[in-house]
């Protein structure tokens, strides 16, 4: 875990500089406490339950599209779990999109991948199908 810390910082953006030579810095001997830079720091904090990536992207995209379906949050998460599954075991995904090194390609692979899976799916999710075809935005923020 180190050595992937140590790749993901940049410390050479955070290397000494001298500015003045044979100049001593005076600190004040009493004790003193520093607040933090920024007192509402983000991200992960002790005694924080961790949260799966997947999971919070089905949870935002769920509370955005699905206020008026009638399917449960559950149902909802299983069938959107179930069209990811779906492209990814698609016969090209691998071969035109994973492989792919052109990203306007790639986006242009997935988008197919999605057209064909979605149309498989109509039958067994006419709700979400009927959103998928009717809503552009809807479309862009699935395949997103």
């Amino acid at each position: 875990m180190l050595d992937e810390l140590l790749e993901a910082v940049d410390l050479s953006s955070y290397g000494l500089e001298r500015t003045k030579l044979n100049h001593s810095v005076e600190l004040d001997a009493s004790a003193t406490e520093l607040e933090p830079q920024n007192p509402n720091p983000r991200g992960y904090r002790d005694g924080e339950p961790e949260k799966d990536p997947l999971e919070v992207i089905i949870l935002t995209f769920n509370e955005r599209w699905f206020q008026g379906w009638s399917a449960t949050p559950e149902e909802q998460r299983v069938k959107f779990i179930n069209v990811v599954e779906s492209i990814r075991s698609h016969p090209d995904y691998t071969k035109k999109y994973e492989e792919n090194p052109d990203p306007y390609n790639r986006d242009l692979a997935l988008e197919k991948i999605l057209q064909d899976v979605m149309l498989k799916r109509r039958k067994e999710e006419l709700e979400f199908y009927k959103l998928f075809a009717n809503d552009p935005a809807f479309k862009i923020a699935l395949s997103q």
